[in-house]
């Protein structure tokens, strides 16, 4: 048995908890074995059967051992349990967009049909323990990947300082395929001068920002070649005051307005379409819009819009099969998912019949 040594700083429940868990990990308990009793391992570790009880309950937390009425407590399979680490960088129910909270509720349904258990793990802000907690969980174990999904700085740079980590985000779109189909929707409805409104910040934060940009301007270069439209590609922001501001400022000037504009971004559509209303501007007969929007998340319009739609369930279980596809082959580091490219479901906004 490996020495258990107590030390001051730590609440000794914790302390028995971790060096269990150890034995655990370590195959030194196998998966199956069958624990000492509560009062056989009061005697070993010199302790109150009280404080065994707490030991093992901080064990039953992490998954590592079941506790059976009249049979005994024992190791958990660790093939079972399975568990991924879903991470937040920012708050998914404060967030403007639903997709977050969508992507949540979707991680928690689909989770137990693949045999996963899923832990969240919700890092709001510098005081956050939730990156200590995980990185506590990872050290001992008992978190095989970690789903990263609307980082913060300080959630990517967690990513960075653990190269050997399995991690992926469940959103992978191919932003250069949608803005393609986007814009040669509206070429064909006879629009030459396009908008096309980024789903990227202000600021390219990461390289992978910057990267989707480049496939946004891509795609839009590669719908107007040859068709005489004028197709600019801007960042207006990520908020609907960003799409009021912005499109109350370009609509107000009649000779810099474009005659479409595909908005690559469902919550800058929102305060777009109030800049409209308030510039008394009418869709489709003086401006056609045309908008990313995720399943579930429509809102009130005017006319009904049309939309490149992507469903956050299809996301998650893409997200998922990769996951696991990649823990089978042992695979670490960022894996990437195959990218989605929405699906274009026309509306009356775009000059339909």
């Amino acid at each position: 048995m490996t020495a258990f040594e107590a030390v001051t700083s730590r609440p000794l429940q914790i302390q028995i908890a971790d060096h269990l868990a150890r034995r655990i990990i370590s195959g030194e308990l196998p998966d199956g074995a069958r624990l000492p009793s509560t009062l056989e391992l009061a005697e070993i570790y010199h302790v109150t059967p009280v404080t065994i009880h707490k030991s093992l309950r901080h064990l039953v937390e992490r998954q590592l051992i079941e506790r059976m009425p009249r049979r005994g407590t024992f190791v958990r399979s660790r093939e079972r349990v399975n568990v991924i680490g879903l991470a937040f960088g920012k708050n998914p129910f404060l967030h403007q967009s639903l997709l977050y909270s969508q992507l949540l509720d979707q991680f928690q349904r689909q989770t137990p049909e693949r045999d996963l258990n899923l832990k969240v793990y919700f890092d709001f802000q510098s005081g956050s323990r939730a990156l200590f907690d995980l990185e506590q969980d990872l050290a001992r174990g008992e978190v095989k990947a970690v789903v990263a999904s609307n980082r913060s700085p300080r959630l990517t740079r967690f990513l960075d300082d653990h190269p050997g980590l399995t991690w992926l985000e469940p959103v992978s779109l191919d932003q250069r395929g949608t803005v393609s189909r986007g814009v040669q929707y509206l070429i064909e409805r006879g629009y030459r001068k396009i908008l096309v409104v980024s789903m990227l910040p202000k600021e390219l934060e990461y390289e992978d920002f910057r990267g989707y940009f480049r496939d946004e301007q891509q795609g839009a270069a590669e719908a107007a070649a040859g068709s005489g439209a004028a197709v600019e590609v801007v960042r207006w922001g990520q908020t609907d005051t960003d799409g009021y501001e912005m499109g109350k400022a370009l609509f107000a000037d009649r000779a810099r307005r474009p005659d479409a504009v595909l908005v690559n971004h469902d919550v800058v559509c929102r305060g777009l379409l109030l800049a409209l209303m308030e510039l008394g501007l009418k869709i489709p007969r003086d401006i056609a819009l045309l908008t990313h929007m995720n399943h579930g998340c429509e809102f009130a319009t005017p006319v009904p819009l049309s939309v490149l739609e992507v469903n956050p369930a299809r996301m998650v279980s893409l997200c998922l099969d990769t996951l696991c596809a990649a823990l089978a082959a042992g695979t670490s580091g960022h894996v990437v998912i195959p990218k989605l490219t929405a699906e274009l479901i026309p509306g009356r906004s775009c000059g339909e019949s």
